[in-house]
């Protein structure tokens, strides 16, 4: 038996959370590799002592299990350049191996007969790139099962460390959201961005059948980086809905102050913590479609994010995950991984200079309402790009 079937035996066995169904199908599977390993050693035989006899059998495509590189990992990952580290894991060598030395925190010594380095190895080659588990498993030497399983292992780890790295933002932090895009967009008192993309959940297999949506609703700030993340139920389309069962949904009264608000698109309902843009239910003055544009504009920091997301993770494409839990699993692992690489490289936003470093004050005289207060600020807006083009 070789190393790799050795490793992948004890790993099960070695694991109280694998049935012994799963112990039984390993046995019978090693079985069957053995006799393919048998049948394999005599045909070279009979091609040594009968080689045209057996020439046309040996030039049809083979039924055999692949050939399994068991020393990819060590010889060739390990040697990666930095460029190799970009192209196919879309992030630094320096950011993955600060993601193994964060992760050893939660990982007990010795639990595993496969090292973290490799498994956060084939973790991340499978988020990151349009694979198999069945291909991954023929490139690092591991049976599909065992990357399967290293695959939901360590997607489940990350995502625990969840409330480390997605947090809301503290008062000082808000502020200099605030201060940032108010500078670079004239838009006052914003302290972050929602929306929420369209997942793709199904089969790799049954490309015929049409896959189910899951929505993705995300809070991120300035930077990118996301400060509240809600996945929603497979099947369910509407924002709204999504966002009826959020978190933040219940708690925006407490976590956003009365002069400060979020932006989101016309799917949302206008709250007085969540300013949408006009919509064409009425006639749209000059100042409301100027509003909906430096609206739209500083909206887009959130559509960013996403496409961030999806371009590096690209397993979020289609996620062909049976279980509900699992697939939520995946996607929380992979915004937190998003934060973490930010983190560690920096925000793709470029710094600019601070021009404008105050907010206005929403006077509670004036505004009651939810559409009051987006008056408020569409009269502001309109006023601020007034007055710049009178300097001019």
């Amino acid at each position: 038996m070789s190393n790799r079937d050795t490793e992948f035996i004890m790993e099960l066995f070695l694991d109280d959370n694998v049935s012994t169904m799963n112990r039984l199908i390993v046995a019978t599977a090693n079985v069957i590799s053995e006799n393919l390993e048998n049948v394999s050693y005599v045909n070279d035989a009979l091609m040594k002592e009968h080689p045209l006899a057996l020439d046309s059998v040996s030039s049809r495509p083979s039924s055999s299990l692949p050939v399994l590189r068991e020393d990819f990992y060590e010889e060739t990952v390990k040697n990666f350049s930095e460029e190799d580290y970009y192209d196919r894991f879309k992030m630094s060598k320096t950011t993955v191996e600060a993601l193994i030395n964060f992760l050893k925190e939660y990982v007990k010594p010795g639990s595993s007969i496969v090292p973290l380095n490799k498994k956060v190895h084939v973790f991340l080659w499978l988020l990151t790139n349009d694979v198999s588990f069945k291909e991954i498993g023929e490139l690092f030497g591991l049976h599909k099962s065992s990357v399967s399983y290293i695959f939901h292992e360590i997607a489940t780890l990350v995502a625990e460390q969840r409330n480390q790295f997605i947090n809301w933002p503290s008062l000082e932090e808000q502020h200099v959201t605030r201060i940032k895009v108010n500078s670079k967009y004239g838009f006052p008192n914003c302290i972050g961005f929602i929306d929420a993309c369209q997942l793709k959940v199904g089969s790799r297999r049954k490309r015929r059948e049409k896959p189910e949506i899951i929505l993705l609703q995300a809070v991120c700030d300035e930077t990118l980086m996301f400060i509240d993340i809600h996945v929603g139920e497979i099947g369910i389309t509407r924002k709204g809905k999504v966002f009826r069962e959020s978190f933040i949904s219940q708690e925006l009264k407490n976590l956003v102050d009365f002069d400060n608000h979020m932006l989101g698109d016309a799917d949302y309902k206008l709250r007085m913590n969540l300013i949408t843009p006009f919509t064409c239910d009425e006639v749209i003055t000059s100042e409301e479609m100027r509003f909906n544009a430096v609206h739209w504009k500083a909206h887009s920091y959130i559509r960013q994010a996403f496409d961030i997301l999806r371009d590096r993770f690209r397993k979020l494409n289609l996620i062909d995950i049976n279980t509900p839990e699992a697939v939520n699993t995946l996607i929380c692992a992979a915004c937190v991984l998003h934060n973490f690489v930010l983190l560690q490289e920096g925000s793709p936003v470029k710094e600019e200079v601070v021009l404008i470093d105050e907010g206005i004050t929403i006077d509670t005289d004036v505004v009651d309402t939810a559409a009051e207060k987006r008056q408020f600020l569409c009269n502001y807006i309109s006023y601020f790009n007034n007055s710049k083009t009178f300097q001019q």
